[in-house]
């Protein structure tokens, strides 16, 4: 459907529907120098448009690579837009990862948050959040913006404190207090079976709540419910919504149902 650019491969990617037009943001491999733009309008024929966001300049911590990114609407400035998104630093030797967040507008223009708020750290309460712990590296990226009642939290693929170094992977749930500032929260969900739970969202449908992500070990897209928006999710016996070799699934709301977008 989209093929990438020359030269690249297509990473992760996040699509959302405004003004009768789908929007397509999606990582460049093997450099994560920016990350790419496309529009269409029925979802099938793309053209590229201005890069959405680059690596910052050198000592910045955005300088090396930028990871996972998730659009959603500013819950507070009506009309404009908030990108979240991975970054990484020379300085650390890309071992940390930290979350940022950009503005736009119009979804094309997009301005880097440097009000001192971001970049989002993980912190110790519940997570794995130095590099002398678990893996070596800081497990904090693929963002994903969650708005519900007036309330709004993010999610992102992080590692639990404890328990064995390959059953770590969870996903953190962090709440939005106030425009821009966050409260740490214990994990929406550790099923203390994988080593991460990598770019995770969470839609509701009907009367549940869907949480998908896409596990390392067999290269699919997972998906689990739940009754209450934390949990406890469950899984059915299959819970696999995309076999081997899709990854990095996420959902979005179009008119009358979901669309599900991944890169293969």
């Amino acid at each position: 459907m989209y093929p990438g650019l020359q030269d690249v491969h297509i990473g992760d990617v996040n699509v959302i529907k405004h003004a009768g037009l789908f929007h397509l943001y999606h990582l460049t491999l093997p450099n994560h120098a920016y990350i790419a733009h496309a529009v269409s309008r029925d979802g099938l024929h793309w053209q590229r448009v201005k890069n959405a966001l680059f690596i910052s300049d050198p000592k910045a911590w955005d300088d090396d690579m930028l990871w996972t990114m998730h659009v959603s609407s500013d819950p507070v400035r009506k009309g404009s837009w908030r990108m979240f998104y991975t970054g990484l630093c020379m300085k650390d030797q890309s071992r940390i990862q930290r979350i940022g967040m950009a503005r736009s507008d119009d979804l094309y223009h997009w301005r880097k948050d440097t009000s001192g708020r971001f970049p989002l750290e993980i912190p110790g309460s519940y997570y794995e959040h130095k590099v002398t712990e678990g893996r070596h590296w800081v497990s904090f990226r693929d963002p994903f913006c969650f708005q519900e009642n007036g309330s709004v939290y993010l999610l992102a693929a992080a590692r639990a404190k404890t328990g064995p170094l390959v059953r770590r992977g969870c996903v953190a749930l962090i709440k939005e207090t106030a425009d821009s500032q966050y409260e740490f929260l214990a994990p929406l969900f550790h099923p203390m079976q994988y080593d991460d739970v990598e770019v995770p969202n969470l839609a509701r449908i009907n009367d549940r709540y869907y949480l998908v992500g896409s596990i390392r070990e067999d290269v699919k897209v997972h998906y689990w419910w739940a009754e209450q928006l934390k949990g406890p999710y469950k899984n059915f016996s299959d819970n696999v919504l995309l076999p081997q070799g899709n990854y990095a699934a996420r959902i979005s709301t179009v008119q009358n149902g979901y669309l599900v977008w991944n890169f293969f």
